[in-house]
């Protein structure tokens, strides 16, 4: 096990992702280790295959270059617990469909002005899409790792929407909202949520 974890974590110190063929020849190789006295090394590449994989299909899932400041009418699911800001509301949308273009299986977007968001809600939004992008500092939070780690392929800022449906078994949400509707003094509240 711990030859897997370090073949997952060696993803970190590789300066690019390996070449489609090398993908494909690291889990052959991998399970050919396993059955000799060198399975740690095969357990080491199979970790890293994986991770590999995983790496290449969150980058296979991102917003087209094309379609970078576009708006589109995008169908979707609200997922996670919308996160309440000053004067909007920031959300992730899962499912996304649009009717022209292949879109990310996950776009977090931001409403400013809109309605209420519940988490389970169905919504046709007009949504201005942009790429996972983050800002060049070295010592400074990395965005759009973050984005690539959490598997959303895009985000944007909603123009316009409409409910398609209720939001159906949103149990945590409905939790969420009564830890908030309970007195609590200042942050605690948010804390207890």
């Amino acid at each position: 096990m711990f030859a897997l974890a370090l073949g997952l974590l060696a993803l970190r110190f590789l300066p690019a992702l390996p070449s489609g063929g090398w993908l494909l020849l690291m889990p052959v190789l991998a399970l050919m280790l396993l059955s000799f006295r060198t399975y740690p090394l095969g357990f080491f590449l199979l970790g890293l295959g994986w991770a590999c994989l995983s790496a290449q299909w969150a980058l296979d899932d991102r917003l087209a270059p094309h379609l970078d400041g576009q708006t589109r009418w995008v169908e979707g699911r609200v997922s996670g617990l919308p996160q309440q800001m000053g004067d909007g509301v920031r959300f992730e949308l899962t499912d996304s469909r649009s009717r022209k273009d292949l879109l990310p299986k996950r776009i977090r977007v931001s409403w400013r002005g809109g309605p209420p968001v519940k988490s389970g809600e169905r919504w046709r939004l007009a949504v201005t899409l942009k790429r996972p992008s983050g800002l060049l500092n070295a010592d400074g939070f990395d965005y759009e790792a973050w984005l690539l780690a959490q598997r959303i392929g895009a985000t944007g800022s909603v123009k316009d929407g409409q409910l398609l449906a209720p939001a159906r078994h949103a149990w945590r949400d409905g939790i969420r909202q009564r830890l908030l509707a309970v007195d609590a003094q200042g942050r605690e509240a948010g804390l207890a949520a």
